[in-house]
């Protein structure tokens, strides 16, 4: 019970930071005197490269950061999807000091961010017409909550403070609720399930990958130190996970159906990228 606590405290602390630092740049976008310019960088056609290269760091605090950048309509839905299907969470970190082949982690991360680079190209062009523009709040006013705010303090670290601080509090919450849920089940449990089903592994692992807590992708990662999931297993079940960037899509209902169907097609793809693996290393 203790051990839940603390990760789900541990993992929290984690991401402040960086929700505290996608805050207070919303706050600089918003009243920089380019704005406009900063916006179209943002939704332009190499964006989906730098959130890939984002995501290749294994930090789950970059999901977060695009997860809000896209919620506030800031970034397009491929650009989010390229980061989400690059990020490794600490999938990566557990491999490397579990005992794999450090030339295997590179593969992994190297594949998984041309793919997520493709795949978010593809679907920015498919969706060019359709992905709805950002409308902006006047000039000055929070793009979270549209208060309008005059000292520096207060604009640019207090308020950025207090929404991520809210942030923090719900993540906390569902990682306690998310860590008992793996408690109860098992990490041997799941591992037994997924243990020589080779032609179901990216199937089963995905929908591992999909639960938002660093625990799925750690489990992952040592299942395949283990000798359990397959290289297919893992790159798909990594590619389904984004840490809690899923969490803060989940949190906004204006876009509560939207999540639902980011979720799903980061589901297909990395379902795509583990059954295209398996069928490699199967020749």
């Amino acid at each position: 019970m203790w051990d839940v606590v603390f990760d789900a405290v541990l993992d929290s602390l984690k991401i402040f930071p960086f929700i505290l630092l996608i805050y207070i740049l919303m706050e600089i976008i918003e009243n920089a005197r380019n704005k406009e310019s900063i916006e179209r960088v943002l939704q332009g056609p190499f964006a989906p490269v730098i959130a890939g290269a984002l995501g290749a760091v294994p930090e789950c605090g970059f999901a977060a950061m695009l997860a809000k950048l896209y919620d506030k309509g800031l970034i397009k839905i491929g650009t989010l999807i390229a980061a989400f299907l690059s990020i490794s969470d600490e999938g990566v970190i557990v491999l490397i000091t579990g005992g794999a082949m450090v030339k295997d982690a590179a593969i992994l991360v190297g594949v998984k961010m041309v793919y997520a680079i493709l795949v978010g190209v593809f679907i920015n062009i498919l969706l060019a017409k359709k992905d709805a523009a950002h409308v902006c709040p006047e000039k000055g006013d929070c793009i979270e909550c549209g208060e309008h705010h005059e000292g520096k303090l207060d604009k640019y670290f207090l308020h950025p403070l207090w929404h991520a601080a809210k942030i923090l509090v719900y993540v906390l919450i569902i990682n306690f609720l998310l860590g008992m849920l793996l408690e109860v089940i098992g990490e041997d449990a799941l591992k037994a399930f997924m243990d020589g089903k080779t032609y179901f592994q990216p199937l089963f692992a995905s929908l591992v990958g999909l639960i938002p807590n660093c625990g799925s992708s750690i489990l992952l990662a040592q299942a395949f130190n283990d000798g359990i999931l397959s290289f297919a297993g893992l790159i798909a079940g990594l590619s389904a996970n984004s840490g809690i960037g899923i969490l803060i899509l989940l949190r906004s209902k204006k876009n509560f159906v939207k999540a639902l169907l980011i979720i799903g097609l980061q589901f297909l793809c990395a379902l795509a990228i583990g059954y295209i693996a398996l069928g490699i290393f199967a020749l």
